[in-house]
């Protein structure tokens, strides 16, 4: 849904400037360990937030329902990083104004997600 599988048009921050969508961006909000009464870390716990870019308002919700779909409940090895789960918790819509025109020209679903994991 977001280009080829070579360079999916999947970016941290924000769209690179000439860069096309639909597009997924992706940011950290806040992460942190928590230490338990007997001083065993738990694992770390990052808040992701991820935003589904389009055209059209349709087509970033749908881009969101994907997203929503290959995450939700997931749990995973990458190398040395353990996911524990990826839990969904909260969702908005986004909007992009041209600062030159000052015309809307792209529709955001912002999702907000928990990741626990352990290195």
């Amino acid at each position: 849904m977001v280009g080829p599988t070579t360079s999916p048009r999947i970016y941290p921050l924000g769209i690179p400037r000439g860069k096309g969508v639909p597009a997924v961006v992706y940011q950290i909000i806040s992460s942190g360990e928590i230490t338990s009464c007997d001083h065993q870390i738990e694992p770390r716990t990052e808040r992701v937030q991820i935003t589904c870019w389009d055209d059209e308002p349709d087509g970033a919700v749908t881009l969101a329902e994907a997203v929503r779909a290959a995450l939700e409940g997931t749990a995973a090895s990458y190398g040395n990083i353990h996911i524990q789960y990826i839990a969904f918790d909260d969702e908005g819509d986004d909007l992009h104004v041209d600062e030159r025109s000052e015309r809307l020209t792209r529709y955001g679903k912002r999702q907000d997600w928990e990741v626990a994991y352990e290195t």
